[in-house]
């Protein structure tokens, strides 16, 4: 039996795990530099592949979740708050 990946979306899923178990992969993840979601899907993803339930040729599924954005967060600067205050002003004060 082989999953077909092509432009398969990802699915909610939730399971009851043993607490144990989920420090685990929360450490693993850590250790990964990944969240643990993403170190489960990378994981049986691999785990598949080596069993031939997945097929050898088949690419994971791109990042598509939020994760961080450059300068998300991040204040206005100071320069930025002077343009739109300049602006504001009326042309003739200046």
């Amino acid at each position: 039996m082989r999953a077909e990946t092509s432009a398969m979306p990802r699915k909610p899923a939730s399971f009851r795990i043993d607490e144990r178990v989920l420090d685990a992969i929360a450490i693993l993840a850590e250790r990964s530099g990944v969240e643990p979601q993403r170190y489960l899907e990378n994981y049986f993803f691999a785990r598949g592949k080596e069993l031939g339930i997945i097929a050898p040729d088949a690419e994971p599924l791109g990042e598509t979740r939020g994760g961080k954005r450059s300068g998300a967060g991040k204040p206005k600067s100071q320069d930025g708050d002077r343009k739109s205050e300049a602006l504001k002003e009326d042309p003739d004060e200046r």
